[in-house]
Formats: C-alpha cells, structure tokens, sequence
C-alpha cells in the first residue's frame, strides 16, 4: 500500500492548511486534545506519512519523537525535511501490517503510540492486526497508549456528502468489514484519490483487544473556537452530524 502514497507528501502537507480547512480545526483539534500533555514522553508516529504530525508532537514537547511508514516517498520526503530542520526527529522505513519477529528499534522504547488516518489502510483482518501488533509492541512493556484516527465505520456513503470539506467518497458498499471506500480529494490545481477500507468497530477492537490492548474509546471529533470564528456553526454541521473520521483512545 506504500506505493499510493509516494508523490503524495508535498499535497498532504497542503491538506492540513486552509486548503482543506477541516483537518485544521476539526482533526488536528480532536486529534491532539486527545493526546494530552505529552511533554517529557517518547512517541511513536505510526505512519508518519509527510511528517506532519511528527513535527507536531515534537513540537509539544514530546523528548524523542520517532516516525515510522513504508513508502518510499514518504520517507525520502521526510528525511530530506530532517535534514534542513534538524529537529531531532527519527523516521524508519518499515512494514507495520508485518512486524518483524524482533525490532530493537522500536520494541518496547515508547509511551505513547499516535496514528492519523493509518489503520484504515489495512485491506485484510491480517495487515489490521499487524498495526495493533506493532503499536502494543512498541510501548513499553507495563503499557501506554495508542490514539489514533481511522475512517469512521459509520461513514456517510450519500454521494457528495462531504465535497464541502473537500473531499468524498465513491462506495458501492460498506455492509461488509473490509468493503473499499474509493476517496477523492482536492486542493488548488491538485486532486488525488486514494482507497481507504471500511472496518467495523467490531473489527477495530477485536484486534486491538487481541494485541493486547484492555481499553477501547471512540471519540467524536469537534470543531475548535478558530474553527467556528472562520467558518460559523453552519459550515460544520453537515460533518460533525456523520464525521468521516473518529478518533480510538487505546490503552495497555
């Protein structure tokens, strides 16, 4: 699945701008209140993509921050970023749906696992497993934490339903775990599309559980005061009534 991703990083990193308001004032706001304060800890991003936020957990004060992702591009993009910010950032190439039978470099070393828009990736219950896995892996070995947002199961399937916020999806069915849910999105002269797989709750919390995880939250996202100021409470009703994306609060 690396592969969809490897021209992507320049784009993303626009999608988190006012080019794609949302991701501003309803993900990065629900995301990171949920996270808390992570001064002091060492975090995992899994999935790290363009970097994005790896950049911010370190930037609220995370002591060692790492990213972890296997395309290609992705990490060429975010190491050749490292290199010109130099914020002591560590990005490793690797297959989290497989972890490996031992990882030193990862295994053990982390408080906190965060993760945005990754698992819904996984196209088989096996590669959905293999994330949990690798976050529970991560931690240390009396536990943590691994928040992360992923497609929300519930997700609106009318067409058009979301191209307000500049994006939408194609699904021709989302009653089976494991269903495509073809997604195009758009930015100023740039439009990609990619294939996220709708998973049920069910699905989400009998891998984590079997990872290793005991507790399982799902929060909806909000939108944030900026978010209301810029736009008003009209302009977010339509997603905040069936969000695209929630928000899982895993411990271990």
């Amino acid at each position: 699945m690396g592969k969809e991703f490897d021209d992507l990083a320049e784009a993303y990193e626009r999608t988190a701008t006012d080019d794609m308001p949302f991701r501003q004032y309803i993900e990065a706001h629900t995301f990171l209140a949920a996270l808390g304060d992570i001064t002091g800890k060492h975090v995992l991003d899994l999935g790290c993509g363009s970097g994005l936020y790896t950049r911010r957990l370190h930037n609220l004060g995370a002591a060692k921050v790492t990213g972890i992702d296997n395309s290609d591009g992705m990490i060429d993009y975010v190491r050749r970023r490292e290199a010109a910010d130099r914020l002591g950032l560590t990005y490793l190439r690797r297959e989290a749906t497989h972890p490996a039978q031992s990882d030193p470099e990862l295994d053990g070393q982390f408080d906190l696992v965060a993760s945005v828009y990754v698992l819904c990736y996984a196209p088989t219950t096996q590669a959905l497993a293999g994330f949990c896995t690798t976050a529970r892996r991560a931690l240390r070995p009396t536990g943590g934490r691994f928040v992360f947002a992923t497609l929300n199961p519930d997700v609106a399937t009318q067409p058009g339903y979301y191209t307000h916020y500049g994006f939408d999806f194609d699904m021709a069915d989302t009653s089976q775990d494991g269903a495509e849910a073809p997604m195009r999105a758009w930015i100023p002269a740039r439009e990609f599309r990619l294939t996220p797989y709708r998973w049920s709750r069910r699905a989400y919390e009998q891998a984590l559980h079997q990872a290793g995880f005991t507790t399982v939250s799902w929060i909806h996202p909000r939108v944030s005061p900026e978010g209301l100021a810029a736009y008003g409470g009209a302009h977010w009703a339509n997603y905040l009534k069936i969000p695209h994306a929630l928000v899982v609060d895993c411990t271990a």
